[in-house]
């Protein structure tokens, strides 16, 4: 089932460029077309980050590892809460510094890490979503062979491929096939509508979505390590 879903994306995504990039494409159009597939302009804008829960289906682990995700759309605060598989462990990327507690045992993060999360937060895409609902002056978006390239302060940071009607069909920071993350069918959550799932070719992962809210105070969530007493 996995992998029959990807391929039936992958084909969609295939079939985009042949029938759109023969025609001029207004750049405007499209993210207006996307953001009302979504969920719409004001929801997106009034937002200021998330919280999401999530089932991760791998190869690499016996069973599925249930994630809950807190994201600030404003600084680059990550925080990802995992459990299963004998696992209990939160990491979290607190703007210039990161930490993990994995089974009670709590670590910082090398500079490696906390760069390698930065150079992640710019690029997700309902972040982007809030970005361009915004009309943030320092987001500049592109369309390319059938996908939306968003650029921050210069730099590509994700390409956002949809259907007709602008729903997200797939997306990904690097032009490689094995770096592309397929989109299961729509959802409704709550104002919000975003893909059931994300596979990524072969079907060795996929994650399914369980909730998505829409945070407007996420400053009010704690990204610090916690106090060893």
């Amino acid at each position: 089932m996995r992998i029959s879903t990807s391929v039936i994306w992958l084909a969609v995504l295939i079939a985009l460029p042949a029938s759109l990039s023969a025609q001029q494409v207004d750049i405007d159009t499209e993210i207006e077309k996307m953001l009302q597939a979504v969920g719409g302009k004001q929801v997106w804008a009034n937002a200021s980050g998330f919280t999401m829960s999530e089932i991760l289906h791998t190869d690499q682990l016996e069973l599925p590892v249930l994630r809950r995700y807190w994201v600030d759309f404003t600084s680059p605060r990550i925080m990802e809460s995992s459990e299963g598989n004998g696992l209990r462990q939160t990491r979290a990327l607190n703007i210039d510094t990161g930490w993990t507690v994995r089974n009670g045992e709590q670590s910082e993060w090398s500079s490696e890490q906390v760069a390698g999360w930065n150079s992640f937060w710019p690029g997700i895409p309902t972040r982007v979503f809030h970005l361009l609902a915004s009309n943030d002056p320092s987001v500049r978006a592109e369309w390319r062979d059938g996908v939306i390239d968003i650029f921050i302060a210069g730099r590509r940071v994700v390409w956002i491929a949809t259907d007709t009607e602008g729903t997200p069909v797939a997306y990904g920071r690097e032009d490689r096939h094995t770096d592309t993350h397929f989109l299961g069918k729509p959802l409704q959550y709550g104002d919000v509508t975003l893909w059931s799932e994300a596979i990524e070719p072969g079907g060795d992962w996929r994650v399914v979505m369980v909730d998505y809210q829409l945070l407007t105070e996420p400053h009010t969530i704690s990204f610090a390590p916690p106090q060893n007493d």
